[in-house]
């Protein structure tokens, strides 16, 4: 089981609830990890859709290293604004940052 690799923003998002379920309409499955949180997974990412205030949502998880292009492109698809960085599975190097 690997540790997160994946960290990020969505910048100008809708709730977490309301993220979750635009990922489900796009095929994806979701759960409510908590009251403000949203699990959300394919076949190759999972990540936890965090709300830590009003007007901040931040998502951290486990990618597909190879698929990260893939992640930005269904945040893109999704009208989402975002920023992500890929971390080595040690937590020492930044290994990819990617925007859109």
């Amino acid at each position: 089981m690997l540790g997160n690799n994946v960290y990020g923003r969505l910048p100008h998002a809708p709730r977490v609830r309301v993220l979750a379920e635009m990922f489900v309409r796009a095929g994806w499955r979701a759960r409510a990890s908590s009251w403000t949180e949203y699990e959300v997974e394919h076949e190759w990412v999972c990540i936890e859709l965090v709300e830590p205030s009003p007007y901040e949502r931040l998502f951290s998880g486990v990618v597909d290293p190879p698929r990260l292009d893939e992640l930005g492109a269904v945040f893109a698809d999704l009208g989402l604004r975002y920023s992500i960085e890929l971390w080595s599975e040690d937590q020492t190097s930044l290994l990819r940052e990617l925007a859109g």
